[in-house]
C-alpha cells in the first residue's frame, strides 16, 4: 500500500519540509538553490513514477486518482514554478520577505499537485485553500503600495469566487449524493447544472475569463513583476485544473453534456473577443500581456467544450496549451522585469534596439510571443491545433477561434517589430534574461515532441 502511495508521499514530504526549511536558512543563496532543486527533483520524481507505471488507481481512501493527465499537469506546475524562481534570484534578494516568497511558491505548487490528482471535492477544497491563500500573499509580498493595493483587490475577488465555489460544491453534493468526482448518476440534473455553473464562475475568476477579469489588469500592471510572473502563469492553473477534474471524471447525461458545450462555448467566445479588442488599444507590454491573457483563457475554454465529446484530444489540447501558456507567460513577465531595469519602461519605445544589443534575448522573447500566437513548431502551435481538432464537430467554433487567433497577431507582432527597430540599449546580464532564454528553449524543445502527448494522455 505504501509503495502505491509513494509518489504523493515522497513529493509531499519533500515540498513540505523544504517550504519550512527555507524560512530558517539565513543565507539566501542556499535557500534559493534549495527551492530550485526541489522543483527539479519534483519533476524527476513525478516523471519516474509515471514512466514505470504508477498510473490508473486511487489512493488515500479514493480521494486521489493517479492518472496521466494528473501527472502531466503536476509537471506543468513545477516547470512553471522553476521558470519563475530562475528569474527571481537577484530581484527578490533584497526583500525582507524573500524567504516567505520561496516558501509560498513551494506550498502553492504542492497544493496544485494535490488538485491535479483530486478524486474528491474535499481535496479540491483543501488544496484550493492552500494554493489560493499563498497566491494572494505572493502578490503582496514586495510590500510596496501598488503591490499591496493590487493584492487586496485580488484577495477580495478571490474570496467572492471561493463563496461561489463552496455553494457550487454544496449543490453538486445534493445532486449526485457523493463527494467523489467520479459520479455515475445525477439525481437532480437541473440542480447539478446550477452547481456546475457556480463552480465555473469561481474558476473563471481565477482564469480571468470575461466577465470575471476585473482583478486581472490591476494585478498584472501594478504588482511586482516576479509575483505577476507566477500569478499570471502557474496561478491560472488554479482555475484550469479543478474545473478539468470536475468535468472529466464524472459520467454526465447527454443533456448535461449539451449544457457544458453551450456554457463553455459562450464563455470562450466572449473571452477571446473581449481580450483581443482591449489588447489592441494598449502600447505597453504588461497591459498587452494582461488583456491578451483573457483571450488566451478563451482558447483554453475551447478544450472544455469538447471535454465530454472528444475526450482524448481535448485533454491533450488542454495539457499542451496550458504548458505553452505557463512557460510563455512566466518567461515574458521576467522579460518585462528585465526590460524595465534596462530601459526604464515597458512601453514599446523601451524595446527598441534590443535586437542590436542582445539578439539572444530578443530572439527568445520573440519565440515566447510566437508560441502564444500559435506558430509552428513552437509548443503553442500544437496546443491550438489539438484544441481546434477537439471541436471538429462544431466547425463554427473553429472558425471563430481561428479568426481570433489571427486577430491576436495584430498586437503580438508589433512587440517583435519594436524589438528589431533601431534604438540604443545596453547589454545587461540578469537572472531574468536567463529565464527568458530557458523558457524559449523549453518552448521549442517540448514543441518538437508535443505530438507524443496524444499518445500518453
Amino acid at each position: 500500500m505504501f509503495i502505491q502511495d509513494s509518489p504523493i508521499i515522497i513529493l509531499s514530504v519533500l515540498f513540505l519540509f523544504s517550504a519550512i526549511a527555507v524560512l530558517f536558512i539565513k543565507e539566501f543563496t542556499r535557500a534559493f538553490y534549495l527551492s530550485l532543486s526541489v522543483n527539479i527533483i519534483g519533476i524527476i520524481i513525478l516523471s519516474f513514477f509515471w514512466i514505470i507505471g504508477f498510473v490508473g488507481y486511487t489512493i488515500f481512501s479514493c480521494t486521489l486518482y493517479l492518472d496521466n493527465v494528473g501527472y502531466l499537469f503536476s509537471i506543468i506546475v513545477l516547470i512553471g514554478t522553476t521558470v519563475v524562481i530562475l528569474g527571481g534570484k537577484s530581484h527578490i534578494e533584497n526583500w525582507s520577505t524573500k524567504s516567505s516568497m520561496l516558501s509560498l511558491l513551494l506550498l502553492t505548487g504542492l497544493g496544485l499537485v494535490y488538485m491535479a490528482f483530486a478524486y474528491n471535492i474535499l481535496i479540491i477544497l483543501g488544496a484550493w485553500g492552500i494554493s489560493s491563500a499563498a497566491s494572494y500573499a505572493i502578490t503582496m509580498l514586495r510590500k510596496d503600495y501598488k503591490s499591496v493595493d493590487a493584492g487586496i483587490k485580488y484577495l477580495v475577488m478571490g474570496l467572492i469566487s471561493s463563496s461561489f465555489m463552496i455553494f457550487g460544491f454544496a449543490l453538486y453534493f445534493l445532486s449526485v449524493n457523493t463527494f467523489s468526482l467520479n459520479y455515475s448518476t445525477i439525481k437532480y440534473p437541473y440542480l447539478f447544472m446550477l452547481g456546475i455553473s457556480l463552480l465555473s464562475v469561481a474558476f473563471f475568476f481565477k482564469l480571468g475569463a470575461f466577465p470575471f477579469q476585473g482583478w486581472l489588469p490591476e494585478v498584472y500592471i501594478n504588482a511586482d513583476r516576479i509575483s505577476v510572473s507566477f500569478i499570471s502563469s502557474v496561478g491560472k492553473l488554479l482555475g484550469i485544473i479543478p474545473l478539468l477534474r470536475i468535468i472529466s471524471l464524472g459520467d454526465p447525461t447527454q443533456n448535461v453534456i449539451t449544457f457544458f458545450v453551450v456554457l463553455f462555448s459562450i464563455m470562450a467566445i466572449l473571452s477571446m473577443f473581449v481580450g483581443n479588442i482591449i489588447a489592441f488599444s494598449r502600447k505597453d507590454l504588461p497591459s498587452i500581456l494582461a488583456f491578451s491573457s483573457i483571450a488566451q483563457m478563451g482558447f483554453i475554454l475551447i478544450g472544455f467544450v469538447a471535454l465530454k465529446v472528444n475526450t482524448q484530444i481535448a485533454e491533450a489540447g488542454l495539457v499542451t496549451q496550458s504548458l505553452a501558456y505557463v512557460i510563455a507567460q512566466a518567461g515574458l513577465f521576467n522579460f518585462v522585469n528585465h526590460i524595465e531595469k534596462v530601459s526604464g519602461t515597458a512601453r514599446f519605445e523601451g524595446l527598441r534596439g534590443l535586437a542590436k544589443s542582445d539578439r539572444g534575448l530578443a530572439t527568445s522573447a520573440s519565440i515566447l510571443i510566437l508560441s502564444l500566437l500559435g506558430i509552428p513548431p513552437i509548443i503553442g502551435f500544437w496546443g491550438k491545433l489539438f484544441l481546434f481538432e477537439s471541436v471538429y464537430l462544431y466547425p463554427w467554433l473553429i472558425i471563430i477561434t481561428v479568426l481570433n487567433s489571427a486577430i491576436s497577431a495584430g498586437y503580438y507582432i508589433p512587440i517583435i517589430r519594436e524589438m528589431f527597430r533601431e534604438g540604443e540599449l545596453n547589454f545587461v546580464e540578469s537572472e531574468e534574461r536567463d529565464s527568458v532564454i530557458f523558457s524559449a528553449i523549453l518552448s521549442i524543445g517540448i514543441g518538437i515532441i508535443s505530438p507524443l502527448i496524444l499518445v500518453v494522455v
